[in-house]
């Protein structure tokens, strides 16, 4: 087990020192020039390569035998100086029975993610990391009883040489990123699981070798990257995509930054459009803070309100690493129900207006349109899976019973902001090996913050217009909201329904 973890870590370090390349590694001058006389060569053609590696692949529980096998499409041969593109790589991965009885155990019905392979080029005695990391792993039903095949395809870097060599590929440490859903598509706990496959030793690791022939009078060049173009992409709900700053890589992504961008030049990393599903039916309560700057107070949501999930309406994965580890997003939506109506409980609040006037007033908040969800899947370099969880809604708020020094102010029935107010909402959480929940899930709720700008006043007072004193004194950007979510009864937690147990909100 010692030497697989320290295998697992370096192949992890490579991922995370590769991943945000690109699609292009140029290997170049890997070795002195060795070739002599006036050789030119022409490509002849591709050749089909395949090889089985015996390996071992750490499931919670412990470590399982396992058969890789790596095929790919390589040259004959090619001139120092062009570039060496492998074609039709997949790597398969076959887990044997006890470690699919594994995957299982967690209430799994299917599995799909990514497999990457870290494995390394060589030309005589100099070598490079071999980052085959964008390599999509289709959806597949885990079978009843037997081994089960996960299967990667995709694109891979083109290696170029300056000098003349054979180069040989060959594998290295295997990492499977699976997603993992129930039969209802509802995510298991963890609903992500990183499984790291180390080589056995004892085997020649290698995949197939091309014949670099020397160019005369070919340059030998330092090694060199191409750099991915600059660009950015967060989850959105479907039909709109929006900017976002990307995160580190570690953990979930830090507060105030928001899932990032695609790794890889446009043409080649290939985001599919989200596919739409019966969304699964849940339920859960949530209250909690939402400050007034201007009046530096805030509303207690005392009385947690019932929200309405509809969870996994669709859902989208990446045909490509992205650089923050984004590998998958699902989303959802959710409405709140009070008296028939979208809204949350009424609010009674009591304010020092402009500083000395004290006023107590109810605030009813009303959806304007079901919230839309967004929640981005990661897996982080060292294997842990996260989740990066965006609500965004618009609500009317409404005011009613106002009081100013204890004398009822009369504001009439349609006080209220003259348009929605805009809120957004983020939750960050991960799983830990045990797959307990830390942080906010969507199923398992916790804390989310964000900020909401109240816009002005329309429609308030009934024998003189009030708008201007409510706008005055609510109305403006930076509002903190801080609302802390229960644990939702859905089909993956049954033991929750039909009542799940209401929230103590988070200051």
């Amino acid at each position: 087990m010692g030497s697989s973890a320290s295998g697992g870590n370096r192949a992890r370090r490579t991922w995370a020192r590769t991943a945000s390349i690109g699609a292009v590694v140029l290997v170049a001058g890997l070795v002195p020039g060795t070739g002599t006389g006036a050789v030119i060569a022409v490509d002849e053609g591709v050749r089909p390569v395949r090889a089985d590696f015996g390996y071992r692949c750490a499931l919670p529980g412990g470590t399982h035998p396992a058969r890789v096998r790596v095929a790919a499409a390589l040259p004959r041969q090619v001139a120092a100086g062009r570039p060496v593109r492998p074609a039709d790589v997949r790597v398969a991965v076959e887990l044997p029975a006890e470690a699919v009885a594994r995957l299982a155990a967690t209430g799994a019905t299917t599995a799909h993610g990514a497999v990457r392979l870290a494995g390394r080029v060589t030309q005589g005695t100099d070598s490079a990391d071999l980052p085959w990391t964008q390599l999509t792993a289709p959806d597949r039903a885990l079978p009843a009883t037997g081994p089960h095949t996960v299967e990667g395809a995709g694109a891979v870097p083109a290696v170029t040489a300056s000098s003349g060599g054979d180069l040989t590929f060959s594998t290295g440490p295997v990492t499977l990123d699976l997603l993992l859903r129930r039969a209802d598509n509802t995510p298991t706990a963890p609903p992500g699981l990183s499984v790291t496959c180390e080589p056995e030793t004892g085997q020649d690791l290698a995949i197939g070798r091309v014949a670099v022939l020397a160019v005369p009078g070919a340059d030998e060049r330092p090694p060199a990257v191409d750099e991915p173009p600059p660009g950015v992409d967060e989850p959105a709900p479907p039909g709109g995509r929006g900017g976002a700053t990307p995160p580190a890589p570690a953990r979930p992504p830090a507060a105030g930054e928001d899932p990032g961008r695609r790794a890889g030049p446009a043409d080649e990393c290939v985001e599919l459009p989200p596919t739409t599903q019966d969304p699964v039916p849940s339920h859960g309560w949530i209250a909690g803070f939402a400050n007034v700057l201007k009046l530096g107070s805030a509303m207690y949501i005392k009385d947690p309100g019932l929200m309405k999930v509809g969870m996994a309406k669709a859902t989208q994965t990446y045909q490509c690493p992205r650089d923050d580890g984004l590998v998958f997003t699902m989303y959802s939506d959710a409405t709140f129900s009070y008296g028939g109506k979208p809204q949350l409980p009424p609010v009674p609040s009591t304010f020092l207006t402009f500083g000395f006037m004290p006023t107590t007033a109810t605030a009813e908040l009303t959806l304007d349109a079901p919230m839309e969800i967004a929640t981005g899947s990661y897996f982080s370099p060292d294997g842990q899976f996260s989740e990066v969880t965006k609500g965004t809604a618009k609500l009317w708020v409404r005011l009613r019973d106002v009081k100013v020094n204890g004398t009822p102010l009369d504001v009439g029935p349609a006080c209220r902001t003259a348009r929605p107010m805009d809120l957004s909402l983020t939750g960050r959480g991960w799983y830990d090996a045990e797959g307990r929940p830390h942080g906010y899930t969507v199923v398992t709720g916790g804390p989310l913050t964000g900020t909401a700008t109240i816009p002005e006043f329309s429609g308030c007072g009934v024998t003189e217009d009030l708008d201007r004193l409510f706008t005055a004194a609510l109305s403006g950007g930076g509002n903190h909201v801080k609302m802390t979510q229960g644990v939702l009864c859905s089909p993956g937690q049954p033991e929750f329904c039909p009542d799940p147990p209401k929230p103590k909100p988070e200051r």
